[in-house]
């Protein structure tokens, strides 16, 4: 850098909005000239004192001299001045010996938001929506009668599961690439071929199952909810299902609190009928008033990519349906009626499982923000991820618990110790739901779908084996998903926002 002849207190500065000169750049501080000073007689080191003073926010959070330097030539220290007040050669030179006088002391950087806002009580408002439409299965096991009733349900769980996780998929896709009027189009438009999909798998699996017209049209009323219940819960209007899911809860508790009258038959039927109207019916309306005025046809909604993204959470769905309703399908005494009192809690535990995999989201970022050792944020992702399994089979555990109390007092069943075996096995298989969730949560799904659909089949080659084989299997699914789930949530990369 040349030396510049003009004096110091006579550069400009300059205005950079309006490009020329406004105001003279005052001298900079100058202390009392006495000899002995780092340039020899003359200059003085109480300058630099307090010149460093002057810089020291500066200082302390330089990580390179250069930056001290950077700030001195924009406060008008040229080197001509450096050397008149300092005797130093330059400014780099000024800047070094900045450098070296001024301890490091660097700001904590601002805490970044919250990525994920949710507190409790919407995880919470989640699993009593998971949890309400099992309430409505006892009513309607009074209600309907003949073979191949349980056979229908299962077949209208599994494709409304399958329908409804890859609607949420394309909903949440969309809702983070276009927002949410553009997600409220595609979800309008997803409503029609996910509830076709689901009575093309009920016509074509009542003729071979011989099922009563009235567990065809309840199974189609499942799938009816299930995908109101996907459009509202994507587009944040939970309260809505709430309302939705009233009459169906209310007079299915109210028909098996009264011992089930013939009086009331009509009755219940009108109550549960009602709330998949109503949640398909809230849903429209609700996605149509987020979508805007827009009418007409929708034409290249959904790209072929992301249908082959939705892909994989439709057989997640599919899956995860099948190995609940396993035990209920091969109808052996006992685990049928054991599997029916788990599943009301395993379906609210899903509300817990939300919670939970906020909380280790949330616990991994301040791990990586405050770890400098990869090995150290390893250990610590890891002992999170067993943390956060443990609380969810604590409070899938607790529901449990509550269910069972619950059905007892009100004579709905007569649980015994014999059960223990299917009760384990169901709370295997939703800490594997879970790990299965946090995984694809991350961005991982093929290992989650393979193993779903390895356990499954196990059990279905099994099926002879009774409850000690789903234990082993679904205990078996639970180790292997969380074994990889330590090993890729290990990562740090996993972990960037």
């Amino acid at each position: 850098m040349s030396a510049v002849t003009v004096p110091v207190h006579r550069l400009p500065r300059w205005n950079w909005l309006a490009d020329d000169v406004t105001e003279p750049l005052p001298a900079p501080v100058r202390a009392d000239r006495g000899p002995g000073g780092p340039g020899g007689p003359g200059h003085e080191a109480g300058g630099l004192d307090e010149l460093c003073a002057q810089f020291a926010g500066v200082c302390e959070g330089a990580v390179d001299p250069l930056e001290i330097c950077c700030s001195l030539e924009f406060e008008g220290w040229s080197d001509k001045a450096v050397r008149d007040r300092f005797g130093l050669p330059d400014v780099f030179a000024l800047a070094d010996q900045m450098y070296l006088r001024v301890p490091r002391h660097p700001a904590e950087p601002a805490q970044p938001p919250d990525p994920w806002p949710a507190g409790r009580v919407r995880p919470a408002v989640h699993g009593l929506l998971y949890g309400l439409p099992p309430v409505c299965f006892p009513a309607a096991g009074g209600l309907l009668a003949g073979p191949g009733v349980l056979s229908v349900l299962v077949v209208a769980s599994a494709a409304s599961w399958a329908a409804s996780h890859s609607l949420a998929y394309l909903g949440y896709l969309r809702l983070g690439q276009a927002g949410p009027a553009q997600a409220a189009r595609l979800l309008r438009a997803g409503l029609a071929p996910g509830m076709a999909a689901v009575l093309l798998a009920l016509a074509m699996a009542s003729p071979l199952l011989r099922a009563p017209t009235g567990a065809v049209i309840f199974g189609a009323g499942l799938g009816a909810y299930m995908l109101g219940a996907t459009v509202l819960i994507v587009l944040r209007a939970e309260w809505l299902l709430l309302a939705a899911a009233a009459p169906g809860v209310l007079g299915g508790a109210v028909f098996l609190l009264s011992g089930r009258p013939p009086q009331l038959t009509h009755l219940a039927w009108a109550a549960l009928a009602a709330t998949p109207l109503l949640a398909l019916a809230l849903a429209a309306a609700r996605a149509g008033r987020a979508a805007g005025r827009r009418t007409g046809p929708v034409r290249g909604l959904v790209t072929a990519a992301e249908l082959r993204g939705a892909l994989p959470s439709a057989a997640f769905g599919l899956l995860a349906a099948g190995l609940l309703a396993f035990p209920i399908v091969t109808g052996q005494p006992g685990r049928a009626s054991a599997a029916v009192l788990v599943s009301l809690p395993l379906a609210m535990s899903m509300g817990a499982a939300e919670w939970v995999l906020i909380w280790f989201r949330r616990r991994t970022q301040r791990l990586l923000r405050s770890t400098g050792q990869l090995r150290a944020f390893t250990t610590g992702a890891r002992l999170t991820l067993l943390a956060a399994l443990a609380q969810y089979l604590a409070i899938t555990a607790a529901l449990t618990a509550v269910v069972t109390a619950i059905a007892v007092v009100t004579r709905l069943a007569h649980p015994h110790l014999a059960a223990l075996p299917q009760v384990a096995a169901y709370l295997a298989l939703g800490g594997a739901m879970f790990a299965a969730l946090l995984l694809q949560a991350f961005g991982s799904r093929a290992v989650p779908l393979a193993g779903c659909a390895v356990a499954l089949a196990a059990e279905i080659a099994c099926r002879g084996g009774g409850v000690p084989a789903q234990l082993v299997a679904c205990t078996q699914l639970l180790i292997g998903l969380t074994g990889y789930a330590a090993l890729v949530l290990g990562r740090a990369t996993r972990h960037a926002c």
